[in-house]
């Protein structure tokens, strides 16, 4: 069971980030923080000066560091290197060290589907995890799983995941419509049997199908998450995840609507663990709504990703809440 610390305020983390970061990254050269640098337009993804206490710390302790993310695999300013790069840049980043967009992949062997895995990642001494928790209409929550299993792979592998949860149709339809009311994007109807458009492949109408009628091509989208998530976690040298939990939004960073605000502000956490982490998260943000706000939003709690990553052996559920 992993110590996760969490603080309603930013300083009470920052003086224990600091003495985890030392033994976490003991010896380290080099680090990548692994973050997203948001979407255009996204008012609620992160933000350059969110991050300098964090690189500022880093710096305090001399450990070298760059800013990595990966390329999007739909139509972006963020779907190639130099214009994601060039959108960084213009969005501040460059100002808290160097930024690193892509470069090569590995390839790690899942159980059905092989994982391109960030080459950069993999080659520095230990990578920081920096997560924006918000909901996902895909995974319903997203945080350090989801940071990873989409954000430390490849546009193929991204691509892969999604097609992979996407159902595939089989006889037996009773038109009981359930599938249709799961789907939480609106791209599935019932006529004489399910009719699919414009799926995101996220496997809920595989899940809710008591038929056996929908199932998903490859496997369901949150254990295809947590194992590209736990893939690129597997060739991680040394690592750490922090994690905010404020400007919780409906969708993803990616989207430049990012939708409703769905919770209040929660605080921080801090975690050797990303299963661990994730769990917290979640719980916290529910438990300060009194209700599952993912679930109520996006059709999915997020649980499924995070027992899939531990079933894995990615990390624990299971954590030790300590307050600063």
């Amino acid at each position: 069971m992993e110590d996760t610390y969490y603080s309603k305020k930013l300083a009470p983390i920052l003086l224990q980030l600091k003495k985890e970061l030392k033994i976490a990254f003991k010896d380290c050269k080099s680090i990548a923080i692994k973050i997203h640098f948001g979407s255009p337009e996204n008012e609620f993804s992160f933000k350059p000066e969110q991050i300098k206490p964090i690189t500022n710390l880093l710096k305090e302790l001399k450990i070298n560091y760059f800013l990595y993310d990966t390329s999007v695999a739909y139509s972006s300013i963020r779907n190639n290197p130099e214009t994601h790069k060039e959108f960084a840049l213009e969005k501040g980043w460059g100002d808290l060290g160097e930024i690193k967009i892509d470069g090569d992949f590995i390839k790690v062997k899942g159980k059905q589907i092989i994982y391109e895995v960030a080459k950069p990642l993999t080659e520095v001494d230990g990578v920081l995890v920096i997560s924006h928790a918000k909901g996902h209409c895909c995974s319903g929550f997203g945080g350090a799983i989801k940071n990873l299993g989409m954000g430390a792979l490849s546009k193929k592998s991204k691509g892969d995941i999604h097609s992979g949860g996407e159902p595939e149709i089989l006889d037996g339809c009773t038109k009981c419509k359930t599938c249709e009311k799961s789907c939480p994007i609106s791209c599935l109807k019932v006529l004489d049997k399910p009719i699919i458009t414009g799926c995101y492949g996220c496997s809920n109408c595989c899940y809710a199908c008591e038929y056996g009628v929908l199932k998903p091509k490859i496997d369901y989208f949150d254990f295809l998450l947590a194992e590209g998530a736990n893939a690129a976690q597997s060739k991680f040298k040394k690592k750490y995840y922090i994690s905010f939990l404020n400007n919780i939004s409906k969708f993803c960073d990616c989207e430049k609507n990012p939708g409703q605000i769905i919770s209040e502000d929660v605080g921080f956490l801090i975690s050797g663990d990303a299963v661990a982490i994730d769990n917290a998260s979640k719980d916290l943000i529910i438990k300060k709504m009194n209700e599952d706000v993912f679930l109520k939003h996006n059709k999915k709690s997020g649980i499924q990703q995070i027992k899939y990553a531990e079933s894995l052996g990615m990390g624990d559920s299971k954590y030790n809440l300590i307050e600063l």
